[in-house]
């Protein structure tokens, strides 16, 4: 175990000057190594393609997990409720823990569309249905931390179209809503960037996209994972030569957790034009998500790109 106590894990953030955690919540913390005070933000569960299961599209379904029995297990239940369970589970272990924000994903991507990026719906279908769910979720709650819904380069929200983002806040009703933008997913929507200089100046256009729509839109973004991937030549050549994709669902989900570890690859920063990024925009919650092997790599590159 990479941490012995509460204070361990404690020192090994702190000594790199954060100030808490962003947990998912996964098996049951039996060592009650994370404490209450040691969390920040709660991101909560989400399932890369959700939209047909709630649409209850059986066919679609077959097309992606092969039979019944597959999606059932995979989405805990079989029909949605069962999803809404482990999200609004999700939600009252974020008030146990007295959670400042939670992250929830709007998106939405098949297998095949990950390695193709040929995808079965819109940004809008996608939008439309996560602000439903998410207002199913909140509405007539009292719930006091803020609601952040996170970008991915897949359809949903992908803060690459401004009045896409401004619809998706203008549909959830939650008084105390914004965005986690995670600059690493939006750099994986442009696979022209070549260095990070690139993609600090491309960030920089997507705000300046969203301040000529609304000026608010920016003010929205109360959170930023920060971390980086320059992968858009690795991509470009995977698209060319997808790979054969094996017959049972798990082992096509692990062949996609697979590729997203050579495109999604959360780097850390080492330019700093990534302060200026941050500077603009000034989030309430600045959350170091980078891919470390061990503890010790994990101190390294957190130190590095709390340096910048």
């Amino acid at each position: 175990m990479e941490y012995e106590s509460c204070k361990d894990l404690e020192n090994s953030y702190k000594q790199i000057g954060c100030d808490g955690l962003e947990m998912i919540r996964c098996d049951e913390d039996v060592r009650g190594i994370i404490t209450e005070e040691m969390v920040t933000g709660l991101h909560m569960i989400f399932y890369p393609e959700w939209l047909d299961f709630w649409l209850q599209d059986e066919k679609a379904l077959l097309h992606e997990f092969g039979e019944p029995a597959v999606w059932e297990s995979f989405y805990q239940g079989k029909t949605f409720d069962a999803v809404m369970k482990q999200f609004e589970a999700d939600l009252q272990f974020a008030v146990k823990m007295k959670a400042e924000y939670v992250v929830f994903h709007v998106s939405d991507v098949t297998i095949d569309g990950v390695f193709t990026h040929q995808h079965k719906h819109l940004d809008e279908e996608v939008i439309n249905a996560a602000a439903t769910i998410i207002n199913k979720l909140l509405d007539g709650k009292n719930y006091t931390f803020d609601f952040l819904m996170e970008n991915l380069w897949w359809p949903g929200l992908t803060m690459t179209n401004p009045e896409k983002t401004k619809g998706l806040l203008d549909k959830v009703n939650y008084p105390k809503k914004g965005i986690m933008l995670d600059v690493g997913h939006l750099l994986c929507a442009n696979m022209e960037l070549e260095n990070q200089e690139q993609a600090c100046q491309y960030i920089h256009e997507i705000l300046d996209a969203h301040d000529r729509i609304d000026p608010e839109l920016c003010k929205s973004i109360k959170g930023m994972h920060l971390h980086q991937s320059i992968s858009g030549q690795y991509a470009k050549r995977m698209l060319a030569n997808p790979p054969v994709l094996r017959n049972d669902y798990y082992e096509r989900f692990a062949q996609v957790y697979e590729l997203l570890g050579f495109i999604d690859t959360h780097m850390p920063w080492e330019t700093a034009e990534i302060k200026k990024v941050i500077d603009r925009i000034k989030p309430q919650y600045l959350v170091h998500e980078l891919l470390a092997k061990n503890r010790s790599h994990r101190e390294e590159i957190l130190e590095q790109q709390s340096t910048v």
